[in-house]
């Protein structure tokens, strides 16, 4: 692959994740060097694909919750790798706690509350704080990662006989940053492009009756891998694509075009 991001850095949030670490891999292959923002240590998974790609990869500190943290990123960003080219809003709240992943008439307001710090709040206020290198950059690009259930209702039938739930609160901030990639993407234009890559469900060993119900709702017949999602991302992130801003890359497998 041609390495089209050459000396470009790119921050991932929830870099560590299954998501964030193909879309790390996805960059690296293309050049890019990478600031992982996630609570798990990637120390290895940095040494791993800076040997592999011969670029640079490092672990960014910071508690997504805490607003004097993202005020602090954009410093470390620059102390560290000479600023910021793009950005991927990745990470999502999955945190256990009272309120949170149990049915609707359950749900908490301070479980609502730390979902949209985390999903929608922290994506807003990075891009705030990383406008000055990203316009700087020549090539800033923002992508934010979304659902689609910000685009679709759930069928809870998909869920029927087993623990697995569909939260309100996570298809809220999901169509909040969904809305959120169009506003910004006026507002930081011409310097910087805004794009939001919607995933459908991701196979990771779910309980059979699960999967083969999802896949009877999807055209393609299948759940999304990592490596499909992280694709689209370093596709719109790619200076290749510098003409595509304010777009919803839905990558679902058909899921939403019945």
């Amino acid at each position: 692959m041609t390495r089209s991001m050459d000396g470009m850095t790119v921050l991932i949030t929830g870099g560590g994740g299954h998501i964030g670490r193909a879309t790390g891999e996805a960059l690296a292959e293309k050049g890019a060097n990478l600031a992982l923002l996630d609570k798990a240590d990637t120390t290895d998974f940095c040494k791993d694909i800076s040997d592999r790609f011969s670029i640079r990869a490092e672990q960014v500190d910071a508690d997504l919750m805490d607003p004097k943290a993202l005020e602090n990123i954009p410093t470390q960003m620059q102390d560290r790798f000479g600023g910021c080219d793009g950005l991927v809003n990745n990470a999502a709240f999955y945190d256990d706690m009272p309120g949170w992943g149990v049915p609707f008439g359950q749900e908490g307001y301070e479980a609502w509350m730390a979902v949209m710090r985390v999903n929608l709040l922290a994506p807003f206020f990075l891009a705030q704080s990383l406008t000055e290198q990203l316009s700087a950059s020549g090539k800033g690009s923002i992508v934010n990662i979304a659902s689609i259930y910000g685009v679709v209702g759930p069928d809870h039938g998909l869920y029927a006989g087993t623990e697995m739930t569909n939260p309100a609160a996570y298809a809220a901030s999901k169509g909040g940053l969904i809305a959120l990639s169009g506003w910004l993407s006026t507002v930081m234009a011409p310097k910087v492009r805004v794009n939001t890559v919607t995933p459908g469900g991701v196979a990771r060993g779910q309980l059979p009756e699960f999967v083969s119900r999802y896949e009877a709702k999807t055209p393609l017949n299948r759940m999304a891998t990592e490596q499909d999602v992280s694709y689209a991302i370093a596709m719109l992130m790619d200076p290749g694509a510098g003409y595509i801003t304010g777009q919803n890359l839905l990558v679902d497998g058909g899921w939403t075009a019945w």
